[in-house]
């Protein structure tokens, strides 16, 4: 595994319980070593690795008499690099990756090899749409003649001729792949002039020519800044798109704050010297820091591909302070922000069920094209299962990288402790661990394990967390009494309480830190640390910022210990929607935890009944303090905006 899409291919093999699996590990930035591959074992592997920006150097090491299948994830591979079918069984694909196409369908070929596999193989519980065997158990060949079993969208068909008509026009297949190693051409030149900036694939000869992934230079990072920060990145990104010269470019969410870009064939190597141009005005500028945060203001914007050729960076130093002056009146809240962030949980949905108005607002952001967060302290499961239980809750979510959950934030720090030999319980259901950390000899459920350094605590998921409370509390003690010291524990699943059904409130997940504390209080036991992952902690928000690349966010929740003091303490504005916890306007306040808007539906984000106080704070000349209460809320509550000045 040298990216995040093997590590999730590793994760379903696990989850579907196919057989036995061996992983084979690297570090961050390289292709694993294939000296040790069993021939006659099965073989996954991903041809392109976007997240990181590597691919298998060649594929020589797979042997013709080979008797296990090769399975090879080629998504971003098709159409970007040279393939040797002849080493792979089952070759899966996407439309749209490398030819821009209009639909995302899934394509893939199967080798006689793997046809012959499905024939002896059994049959499966798998999803209808996934059913290649006939009846009588023969593989079902109608699906490679161009048989559906739901109807794809016709224009996505037509989408795709095109793409391949040009793509014939340049020269096919070979005039393609040159027009990728021209993209690379361009970047590598300027990465190899450029002394701040270096790839994130430390191996030239796994290093993708399309998946442009970089990473700043440890020497070159602001003074006092760590290596993870991503200060620089993210200021960089903040202004890039307020110019309008790049969109979308921050690096995937398991990697390392720096860039992805993409330059396949449809990339003009052209548009890519100018983006190196704008990367170089943006470091400066990022560097140079000359910017208060209270002027920042970022402008999203839409460029044609000639306007994006014609934008050259300009040499005088940016002034968003000018711009805001400049700018329109906003005309309603969600105007005054660059993206909105949504708790899901009593805000977007009650239990599995989308809350009245919230597909709808949803539905009209992604019209807008103005970006939005669900950010959830749910984490009984990956951020795909997660997406995948929004979107059947009637959820229109477009991406799964909308969604910034408290245990994928809490991933990178549970790798890193078994990376580091400790052992690790979780809290919550096996299945829950497994889908967001993947399995490990080190990692076990605390109901069971006798002993653990760090407690990681998950969504219940249908796990009775109540039920392992003594078996835990016993381990802390004896641990106490062995070592003089207790385990860590990880709070992804920061909730105490969650809205029930008919207004009535459960625990939820974090109650196990008050009752481990109450637990040892007889033993003279110190305080528990705790490291908080999801709200209200300081790491999922800092997550939110980096990814949108600007502060200017707002955080929209229903429960202000968490939501809204969270969002408040990471320095970003609030508003409270009485639709979950806060269902009866009981709202309690202080200058922590006072949201800066009240409103009784997300409606009110766009029907310009909050904006008129946001107007009058923002241009006031002077410090006067501010009050607004939404078009249908009584004045018991109304939120305090703050000092306008």
């Amino acid at each position: 595994m040298s990216d995040s899409f093997s590590q999730y291919w590793a994760n379903e093999i696990d989850a579907l319980a196919l057989a036995p699996q061996r992983r084979h590990v690297c570090a961050f930035g390289d292709f694993p070593s294939t000296s040790g591959i069993d021939p006659n074992h099965d073989i996954v592997l991903v041809l392109n690795g976007t997240s990181n920006g590597v691919c298998p150097p060649d594929l020589d090491w797979i042997l013709p008499e080979r008797a296990g299948l090769v399975i090879a994830d080629a998504v971003s591979a098709a159409f970007t690099r040279h393939i040797d079918f002849d080493r792979i069984d089952v070759l899966c694909w996407s439309w749209q990756k490398a030819l821009g196409g209009e639909g995302g369908h899934g394509m893939i070929a199967l080798s006689p090899r793997a046809q012959a596999r499905l024939r002896v193989g059994g049959r499966k519980p798998v999803a209808r749409l996934m059913r290649l065997h006939n009846a009588n158990g023969s593989v079902n060949k109608a699906f490679f003649g161009g048989r559906t079993i739901s109807t794809p969208s016709m224009f996505a068909v037509e989408d795709i001729h095109s793409a391949l008509d040009w793509a014939e026009a340049c020269g096919g297949l070979p005039a393609l792949l040159k027009r990728v190693a021209s993209n690379y051409a361009v970047m590598a030149d300027w990465v190899d002039s450029t002394p701040w900036i270096d790839w994130t694939c430390t191996n030239p000869v796994a290093r993708s020519t399309c998946s442009i992934t970089l990473r700043l230079v440890r020497e070159q990072l602001a003074a006092g800044e760590k290596e993870d920060d991503g200060r620089i990145v993210a200021e960089m990104i903040r202004l890039l798109e307020a110019e309008g010269a790049a969109f979308d470019i921050w690096s995937y969410g398991d990697a390392p704050p720096g860039f992805r870009i993409w330059a396949g064939p449809t990339i003009e190597a052209d548009d890519l010297a100018i983006l190196c141009k704008w990367l170089a005005w943006a470091y400066s500028e990022a560097r140079e820091a000359c910017i208060p945060s209270e002027a920042r203001v970022v402008r999203h914007g839409c460029f044609t591909p000639s306007q994006a050729r014609a934008v050259e960076p300009r040499t005088e130093t940016a002034c968003p302070l000018t711009v805001a002056l400049e700018s329109p009146t906003p005309q309603t809240l969600a105007d005054c922000y660059d993206a909105i962030l949504f708790d899901a949980t009593g805000v977007l949905i009650s239990e599995n069920e989308a809350l009245p108005g919230a597909a709808d607002i949803l539905a009209r952001l992604n019209t807008s094209g103005q970006p939005y967060y669900i950010v959830t302290n749910i984490s009984s499961g990956s951020v795909e299962t997660i997406c995948a239980r929004l979107c059947g809750a009637g959820l229109p979510i477009p991406a799964v990288d909308r969604i910034v959950s408290a245990g994928g934030v809490a991933r990178r720090h549970v790798l890193e402790e078994l990376g580091a030999g400790r052992l690790v319980s979780y809290v919550g259901s096996a299945h829950a661990a497994h889908d967001i950390f993947g399995r490990h000899p080190n990692l076990h459920c605390a109901d069971t394990a006798e002993t653990f350094d760090t407690l990681v605590v998950l969504d219940d998921g249908g796990f009775d967390f109540k039920r392992a409370a003594d078996h835990i509390l016993s381990t802390f003690q004896r641990r106490l009494i062995e070592t003089g010291e207790m385990p860590r524990m990880i709070t992804a699943n920061a909730d105490i309480i969650y809205p029930g059904k008919n207004g009535s409130l459960v625990f939820g997940p974090s109650i196990i830190g008050p009752m481990l504390q109450a637990g040892l209080a007889p033993f003279e036991a110190p305080p528990i640390s705790v490291e908080i992952m999801g709200k209200p902690g300081r790491a999922i928000f800092e997550e939110c910022i980096a990814r949108a690349g600007t502060d200017r966010l707002l955080m929209v929740g229903d429960q202000v210990d968490t939501d809204i003091r969270g969002a408040k303490a990471a320095g970003l504005d609030a508003l409270l929607v009485t639709t979950g916890l806060n269902n009866r306007g009981e709202l309690r306040q202080d200058e922590n935890g006072a949201p800066d808007y009240v409103a009784k539906s997300l409606s009110q984000i766009f029907d310009g009944s909050l904006c008129p106080h946001l107007r009058s704070a923002k241009h006031s000349s002077t410090p006067n303090q501010v009050w607004a209460a939404s078009s249908d809320n009584c004045g018991a509550d109304k939120a305090h905006l703050g000092d306008s000045g």
